[in-house]
């Protein structure tokens, strides 16, 4: 009886020693891909405003008829999240944005655009999101300037009126990166790495 209950010791150890010697090598092979998979920023497109030029300046009313100006030299850039009300994914990311323009505050102003539907569903909306303290525009004509295709869709406007940044965007890393293009001057994540590469295959 002693015999095999040492066996069945025996046998528990090497299960127990072969698990951990699994889990270690899973943390690694974890880690290496980690390492290997890039950040994702904001999925851009060509078309459109330009990346690095001047944004296009236009007057609007937002939803409570106070004049909204986009483009053009300010205090502090200007990040504009195009949604919908009937838009999932914009319902989760709008306080997201909230979150970050709060991190941001003094130098990014947050702004929401949206291309059309009955005032009151938007009304609701800005309610049940809590966006009363930010500029909410309904405008066709905003979103046919920055040629919006999909939802959710930011911009960011510097404070000299230049694009920034733009693209689609999903999560907060999404909308990071566009903060983070404005801050190092390239226009995606992507680009960035690709420069970092492209630098040390020069300095190799």
């Amino acid at each position: 009886m002693i015999e095999i209950l040492t066996a069945s010791l025996v046998v528990l150890w090497i299960v127990v020693l072969a698990l951990l010697f699994a889990v270690v090598a899973l943390a690694r092979q974890i880690g290496l891909l980690h390492e290997r998979v890039a950040p994702a920023g904001a999925l851009m497109h060509s078309t459109g405003p330009k990346v690095g030029e001047l944004a296009p300046e236009i007057a609007l009313d937002d939803i409570d008829g106070k004049t909204f100006s986009v483009g053009g030299a300010r205090k502090a850039a200007q990040l504009i999240l195009f949604v919908s009300p009937t838009c999932p994914i914009c319902k989760t990311l709008v306080p997201t944005a909230k979150s970050l323009a709060r991190s941001e505050r003094g130098r990014l102003e947050l702004a929401f655009g949206s291309d059309g539907g009955e005032l009151e569903v938007h009304r609701q909306y800005i309610a049940d999101m809590g966006l009363g303290d930010y500029p909410y525009i309904v405008s066709l004509e905003l979103g046919m300037k920055f040629e919006v295709g999909k939802l959710p869709f930011a911009v960011l406007v510097g404070p000299d009126g230049v694009l920034r940044s733009k693209g689609l965007v999903n999560n907060r890393e999404h909308l990071e990166s566009l903060v983070e293009s404005m801050d190092t001057g390239f226009t995606s994540i992507q680009d960035y790495l690709f420069q970092e590469e492209r630098l040390e295959k020069e300095a190799s």
